[in-house]
């Protein structure tokens, strides 16, 4: 408690011996000191390391499989993870949530094993691909290459401008006038006279071209240039759109030899932190069985960067205003716009212990160099995240059937010299918000981008709902 030396005797202040600056311990503790605080915490918790849910922490077979191979959408998990988890629990009721669904990994792989399910996912583009790919049964192959060819041969739909996004004017990032030629394209495939659901997978093949036929390159948080040998924008559609026609010929004929039922799949635009409104407003009243999802990492990523030239070649995006309002209503991991303050942590009584972790962290002497960027930023990404955190997970206790499940899949980072441990504290918040904590399976130890002397985690937290 802060000392009011209004009420201290005038002779007591004057007599006290004040230690020299060397000797006076900081406030908050160091990261070391956190690291010592954590790991006391830590033997408290029901980790468990178990390695063989780590290579299903990647995308990497999703490369190779039918649909989840139209988008490389990197930050994903395997459709393998999906599988796995769902062989190992019992649910209370066939329907799986995941409230960010990203490019539908999930989704699909529920839609496979013929269970209900909902996505939401707040990137425009993300919901679109999760949407797109998810309605595959609803496109004729032939349909849609017929339409490829008549978008190839279509010379008449020029655009007037590109979008005012500075990089697609960059001639170093799309050589050749290449941008242009993407639009152009978008252009004919918009004027089209077929159904939404063709238009919509021949614009999906459009935007998957984009490293095709530019020196960009998605690179961890960033855009980056990548010199190299690139194609036609036509080319690449050609090339895109035929490995879609290839599933969908697979899928219709696998699909009439066994007689599969597709279940109901909705992709819904809107923010997990206000999930039980989204659903509600488009009347979905029910509750899951399981809620499996990968949040942000709390690692300055900002996805609306990383994909922006799919939002801006798309037509999902068409100002700067409207991509800064983009940005405002995604999840607090990252420093790239001015998030509102709040304060849900500090102001829930069950809170406290986990608001004074997070305190520590925010605060913490080592969390960037003084007078840095980096060190004026962190604080208010460590403080929102969890703030965001705290949120997602009441909405998800909502929507949840008593008995049934929530996993999250997500990843330690490092900000400094701090270790930040997200499966820790949202363990903590789910436990004080009342779910019932089973486990946290380490499923792999990865290094930092920037430091290669500590490994961070990647887990699956476990948490069930009582009944």
């Amino acid at each position: 408690m802060k000392q009011d030396y209004s009420l201290t005797p005038k002779s007591e202040i004057d007599n006290t011996e004040f230690e020299t600056v060397a000797d006076v311990v900081p406030l908050y503790p160091n990261s070391s000191q956190l690291d010592n605080t954590f790991a006391e915490l830590e033997r408290s918790l029901p980790f468990v390391e178990d390695n063989s849910w780590g290579n299903l922490l990647r995308f990497t077979d999703n490369l190779t499989d039918p649909i989840h191979r139209w988008f490389l959408f990197k930050e994903g998990y395997s459709y393998k993870l999906v599988d796995k988890i769902l062989d190992r629990f019992d649910l209370p009721c066939n329907s799986i949530l995941d409230p960010f669904s990203g490019s539908g990994t999930t989704l699909l792989a529920a839609q496979k094993r013929g269970i209900p399910s909902v996505g939401l996912e707040i990137n425009p583009f993300a919901a679109f691909l999760g949407r797109i790919k998810t309605q595959w049964y609803r496109i004729d192959p032939d349909r849609l290459e017929k339409e490829l060819l008549l978008v190839l041969q279509d010379n008449e739909h020029t655009p007037a401008n590109l979008p005012d996004l500075s990089t697609l004017h960059n001639n170093k990032y799309f050589p050749n006038g290449h941008a242009y030629e993407l639009l152009r394209l978008r252009n004919a495939i918009l004027h089209r006279q077929c159904s939404q659901e063709t238009k919509d997978l021949l614009l999906l093949a459009l935007l998957a071209s984009i490293e095709d036929v530019s020196c960009l390159h998605k690179d961890g948080r960033l855009l980056r240039f990548f010199p190299r040998d690139i194609i036609p924008p036509k080319e690449a559609l050609y090339n895109r759109t035929q490995i879609i026609i290839e599933d969908l010929v697979n899928l219709v004929k696998a699909d009439s030899d066994k007689g599969d039922f597709i279940p109901q799949t909705h992709v819904l635009e809107g923010d997990a932190c206000d999930l039980d409104s989204v659903l509600a407003k488009h009347k979905i009243s029910h509750q899951f069985g399981l809620i499996l999802y990968s949040p942000p990492y709390p690692n300055n990523f900002d996805y609306s960067e990383i994909y922006k030239c799919e939002l801006w070649l798309g037509g999902f995006i068409n100002s700067y205003q409207e991509w800064r309002n983009l940005r405002l209503s995604t999840f607090r991991s990252h420093p790239s716009c001015s998030f509102p303050e709040t304060h849900f942590l500090k102001d829930n009584v069950d809170l406290r212990e986990v608001y004074q972790l997070v305190e520590k962290m925010a605060k913490c002497p080592d969390i960037g160099e003084s007078g840095s960027l980096a060190r004026s930023r962190a604080p208010k990404v460590i403080r929102g995240y969890f703030d965001d955190v705290y949120l997602m997970l009441q909405q998800q206790q909502l929507r949840l059937k008593p008995g049934g499940y929530i996993i999250c899949v997500v990843g330690n980072s490092r900000h400094g010299n701090l270790h930040i441990r997200a499966d820790t504290i949202i363990a903590k918040i789910g436990q004080a918000i009342g779910l019932d904590l089973l486990q946290i399976w380490i499923a792999k130890h990865r290094k930092s981008r920037s430091q290669q002397v500590q490994k961070l985690r990647e887990s699956l937290v476990i948490f069930k709902k009582k009944n």
